[in-house]
């Protein structure tokens, strides 16, 4: 099926652009990436090796191609086709050579007036840091065993964007097709379908560097029965806000805030999350020193007997590791869960000694909010390590090394605890 249908847009590709179009084309480009990483984890469940080894290591490559046409009138289309794989498994795993759509939309710019365009079709969303809305796609690992490492974050969508003229403002408003269930006589089915809706309206402050963000997301089982195990109504509504403070050059800060209600399987929601942060990078030093702090909340529930849920559910966050570790992004924490019933303190610190090496290094600390009486809090503290070297304009390496130390959460609920750490080399080129 892959090889396929890699023909088939190849051949489609190359005489589309050889004979005359019967659509005016003004421009095509073909470019794309290939990023192959070098994976070594241990003890990612946090338990001791007594008679299976929990340590491993694997080559994974991601490739991706992409062909982008604009056509006369505002018009453009975009397809992008992605493979990822672990090395040396093909017929191993399902779909480990398969290619797959990642983008395949169409965008109609200025439509009905000016400042109003329409994206229709498989295409990423991403609202703000992507602490909410920014992986849609909600990659499972399956042909790959990183799945933290993956690339996809699209789903099948259609979105409005409408720039204002005469104040810096821009609106978005969309629906992205999560689940299609079709219903049929037979089984009874009502045809859970599951779709996120939102609109999101953006505005550049002008007298000041002040980006300022407000959203409303909803997720929905459609046509689910009131109080069921399939009921699923979550909206959220969040505010996103960043300041780089002319006063003081090199500071600035960034927060957001969301908050939940709705129902889900008969259970009240009324979860909420956020952020505040800080970076500064020092002036005129060598090296180009930056530090930064940022404080992460996750809200919890600690009483399962009410017809509240007051945990923080994630719907579809992007860049999870940059927010509460790599390894615990990663591992899952052992059944603790992530993203939620916690908090997370960062502290970050950056240098350039060069044009081409950068070099980073990021501290977690993980705590759990709400726990059973007597029960522990601490999750532990994680090292992250990153170094990066960009080769050329193309090509850049990166290497990171992380370790997690378990807390006394960890150690009094897994049996023969240890901690857990992770080395991740990759190169990428862009083309």
């Amino acid at each position: 099926m892959s090889k396929r249908m890699l023909m088939i847009f190849v051949t489609v590709l190359l005489v589309g652009m050889s004979l005359p179009a019967f659509a005016a084309v003004e421009n095509v480009k073909v470019g794309g990436d290939i990023s192959i990483y070098g994976v070594y984890r241990k003890n990612f469940d946090f338990t001791k090796d007594t008679v299976a080894k929990d340590s491993a290591g694997w080559l994974m490559t991601t490739t991706r191609i992409y062909v982008t046409s604009e056509l006369t009138d505002n018009v453009a289309a975009v397809i992008r086709l992605i493979n990822e794989r672990d090395w040396d498994v093909e017929g191993a795993v399902a779909d480990d050579t398969d290619i797959d759509l990642d983008l395949a939309y169409i965008k109609l710019s200025d439509m009905f007036f000016p400042g109003l365009s329409a994206t229709i079709g498989r295409q990423e969303i991403i609202l703000g840091e992507g602490f909410v809305v920014g992986d849609l796609n909600g990659f499972a690992p399956g042909a790959v065993n990183a799945g933290d490492l993956s690339s996809r974050l699209s789903t099948d969508a259609l979105r409005f964007d409408y720039k204002l003229a005469t104040v810096p403002l821009t609106l978005i408003g969309f629906v992205a097709k999560i689940a299609e269930t079709y219903a049929t006589i037979t089984d009874g089915d009502v045809g859970l379908d599951q779709d996120l809706y939102g609109i999101n309206a953006n505005y550049q402050v002008p007298t000041a560097e002040v980006e300022v963000e407000g959203y409303f997301v909803s997720l929905n089982n459609a046509h689910a029965t009131k109080n069921s195990a399939n009921e699923l109504s979550i909206p959220t509504f969040g505010l996103h806000c960043v300041h780089n403070v002319a006063a003081v050059p090199g500071f600035s800060w960034k927060g957001e805030i969301a908050g939940q209600w709705g129902k889900t399987a008969g259970l009240d929601n009324k979860g909420y999350a956020g952020y505040l942060g800080d970076e500064y990078g020092f002036q005129n030093v060598a090296w180009e020193p930056k530090v930064g702090l940022t404080y992460y909340h996750f809200s919890g529930d600690n009483d399962a007997t009410d017809n509240t849920d007051n945990a923080w559910n994630p719907l579809f966050p992007d860049a999870a590791g940059d927010r509460i570790g790599t390894i615990v992004d990663a591992s899952g924490l052992a059944g603790f869960g992530q993203q939620s019933n916690m908090q997370v303190i960062k502290l970050s610190g950056s240098i350039q000694p060069t044009e081409k090496i950068s070099l980073s290094l990021d501290w977690f600390n993980d705590r759990l909010i709400k726990t059973a009486a007597g029960a522990k809090k601490e999750l532990g503290n994680e090292i992250d390590i990153n170094l990066g070297y960009a080769y050329s304009e193309d090509v850049e390496f990166a290497l990171t090394f992380g370790y997690f130390v378990r807390g006394s959460a960890i150690k009094d609920a897994v049996a023969d605890s240890t901690d857990a750490m992770q080395v991740v080399g990759s190169v990428s080129v862009t083309f």
